[in-house]
């Protein structure tokens, strides 16, 4: 009795003595280190933006990596996104990200952006990204007559907007008719801003109910010039162009009528896409075309050689930069911001004649005036073709 009494103690004593133990040295959890909570720290240069010129298609870039810091050794800092410092960076945005994790997994992260953008095109050379056309032993030089960069007021020296006295005698399309007052150079463009008229006029047989526009220039534009504009098309129905148009005589001659047209395009295409399937996409659309016109001492139905390029943008959604190269009669290469586009190489006839630099503002029967137009209810600046500059450019030896 007195054994198992004995026993039973010190069990008790032992018992006790584990737990004091226990409480002295902490749980299994308390004797483990304290985990690491606290998140590393970075931070990105500022964004970089560097520009190229107009035949660079990108640009090598330096700069120094971020490092990561925390409040314990191990951490370590790697890039996760972007193109590594000293390599070559392409035109446009790139962002560059870069995460520091400590060794006991906790991240944090920072970016910054590398922006590369081409220079502005140059008012002193033409706009050419990527292929440079220009001939070996040849330069470039602009043809002031055939040139402006409208910056304050239009110019009656180069430039008729009354079609009373430009020579071609056409007042416009019916309904659209050409109205000089509707021809304004302010904000450094010049602007054409079209309208619905206050009452319909009837001139001759044909009834006009809105007005548009045609500028000419007064200077001739000739075989192996380059033309290019920047232009900005309006939203309505009515069309936005820049092209060649040529006189014709029977009498006199030449009696071949001609037309180069670089850019035609509409606002928005409210005609048949059934019944005039090719001109859906009229208002997304670099479209160029080369006619001999029927005449009474020429030929005796209209002959076309088209070239275009669907675009994926509104026309009026920004300015395009337009460009023609009337590299020889039967040659002719069109340009879009800067790159070739789309050629003409079998026109209709050779085009060897003398023209005159138009942009009309008209309409179209087959885009016509629906219940939808926006004449009286949108903006001026929604009813305006803009044009920042027109440019003309002849081949000198170097």
């Amino acid at each position: 009795m007195l054994k198992k009494k004995i026993a039973q103690l010190l069990f008790l004593s032992l018992a006790l003595l584990a737990t004091a133990c226990s409480s002295d040295g902490g749980s299994d959890e308390e004797m483990k280190e304290e985990k690491d909570t606290v998140n590393p720290t970075i931070s990105c240069p500022a964004n970089i933006n560097e520009t190229v010129d107009v035949f660079s298609s990108g640009k090598e870039i330096t700069f120094t990596d971020p490092i990561g810091t925390d409040n314990l050794e191990g951490a370590v800092t790697t890039q996760t996104a972007g193109i590594k410092s000293g390599r070559f960076f392409p035109i446009g945005t790139t962002t560059n990200t870069f995460e520091v994790r400590d060794a006991a997994g906790n991240t944090a992260s920072c970016s910054f952006d590398v922006i590369i953008t081409k220079d502005a095109p140059s008012a002193s050379l033409p706009y050419f990204i990527d292929i440079n056309p220009t001939p070996t032993g040849k330069k470039w030089t602009k043809v002031e007559n055939l040139s402006d960069e409208f910056e304050t007021a239009f110019d009656d020296a180069k430039w008729h907007r009354d079609p009373a006295t430009d020579g071609f005698g056409w007042i416009g399309r019916a309904p659209g008719l050409f109205e000089p007052d509707n021809v304004t150079v302010n904000g450094g463009n010049l602007t054409v801003t079209v309208d619905k008229l206050a009452a319909p006029q009837t001139i001759g047989t044909h009834t006009y109910t809105h007005g548009g526009a045609i500028v000419r220039s007064k200077a001739k534009a000739k075989q192996g010039h380059y033309f290019e504009c920047r232009m900005q098309a309006n939203k309505t129905v009515m069309s936005s162009t820049f092209w060649i148009a040529y006189k014709q005589n029977c009498n006199t001659g030449p009696q071949r009528k001609l037309e180069l047209d670089i850019q035609e395009c509409v606002g928005r295409f409210s005609g048949d896409p059934v019944k005039d399937p090719w001109a859906v996409n009229y208002d997304h659309i670099y479209a160029s075309n080369t006619w001999r016109h029927k005449q009474s001492c020429d030929v005796s139905e209209s002959v076309q050689s088209p070239g275009k390029t669907v675009l994926d943008e509104d026309n009026h959604s920004r300015f395009f930069v337009y460009g023609c190269w009337w590299k020889s009669p039967t040659e002719i290469l069109f340009y879009l911001d800067g790159k070739l586009s789309h050629s003409i190489t079998n026109p209709p006839a050779d085009f060897d004649l003398e023209g005159h630099i138009t942009m009309a503002i008209e309409t179209y029967g087959w885009n016509p005036i629906d219940a939808a137009n926006i004449f009286e209810t949108a903006s001026a600046d929604d009813r305006s073709t803009k044009y920042d500059w027109v440019r003309t450019w002849k081949l000198d030896d170097e």
